[in-house]
């Protein structure tokens, strides 16, 4: 969801501050919910600012480009290594299910005794 334009929040905080509106009147004015009103006054009142807060990137990988490779160059010298001597190697401190994720976005699968490429040939 975006967040609402930055004009229409120096708006909705001039009609307060200003004209002395009620919030249901400005949300009726500007066509917007009741609550994004008093939100952009809340931060207006908090920090002075009508910015809009900053969006959480999310979560951080636990495998940074160089781990993957790293990882991707062990598996290519050790292909018979299990889970748990691939982590060993790893400097990367984290489960075996994280680790086996990581092996499946490199696009390895685990043949018999061995990690091998998956192969790209269609099934017959």
């Amino acid at each position: 969801m975006r967040p609402t334009a930055i004009e229409l929040r120096k708006r909705v905080v001039a009609a307060r501050t200003e004209d002395g509106q009620s919030m249901g009147a400005i949300a009726e004015r500007f066509r917007i919910p009741k609550g994004t009103v008093q939100n952009i006054l809340e931060r207006y009142r908090d920090s002075g600012s009508v910015e809009p807060r900053p969006q959480n990137p999310g979560r951080k990988p636990a495998f940074s480009a160089e781990d993957l490779r790293r990882l991707e160059k062990d598996i290519l010298s050790h292909p018979d290594a299990t889970l748990e001597e691939l982590r060993g190697r790893s400097r990367v401190n984290v489960s075996i299910v994280s680790f086996h994720n990581a092996i499946k976005k490199l696009g390895f699968t685990r043949k018999k005794s061995r990690y091998m490429p998956s192969s790209n040939a269609a099934r017959m």
